[in-house]
């Protein structure tokens, strides 16, 4: 045995998301990162390459319901990894993102307030 958890990946990342409300537009992005406080372990495999863009785009404004999406995803382990691996994490890490999508529009649903289920990426908070 490796002693490699190749069941997770080890992410990290940044998120940023953009609100336009002229277009009725959602963007949220990530984008692997390195960070000195986050190091990488050897139990676990490092995603050196990530990178996802999420557009929803509201039927009619933001605040009704009704909307289109579409989700870019990449990611590189940067080693070998069996496909029937990869296949798991495609089965559960993806559809785990789109029930957060999904929560997300169901609190904005109920609420009329944006829900980020992730904290804001400080580049977002700059003025």
């Amino acid at each position: 045995s490796s002693g490699i958890n190749a069941e997770y990946g080890d992410y990290v990342f940044e998120r940023s998301h953009l609100l336009d409300e002229n277009t009725s537009t959602i963007e949220i992005a990530s984008r692997s990162i390195t960070h000195k406080s986050k190091p990488e372990l050897p139990k676990f495999v490092r995603v050196c390459k990530y990178g996802s863009k999420l557009v929803i785009r509201a039927d009619k404004d933001i605040y009704q319901k009704g909307m289109s999406y579409c989700l870019t995803y990449y990611d590189d382990f940067g080693m070998p990894i069996p496909n029937q691996v990869k296949d798991r994490l495609a089965n559960t890490k993806i559809p785990e993102f789109l029930d957060k999508v999904h929560d997300a529009a169901v609190f904005l649903g109920s609420t009329g307030k944006l829900y980020v289920p992730y904290p804001a990426s400080p580049l977002s908070q700059r003025k």
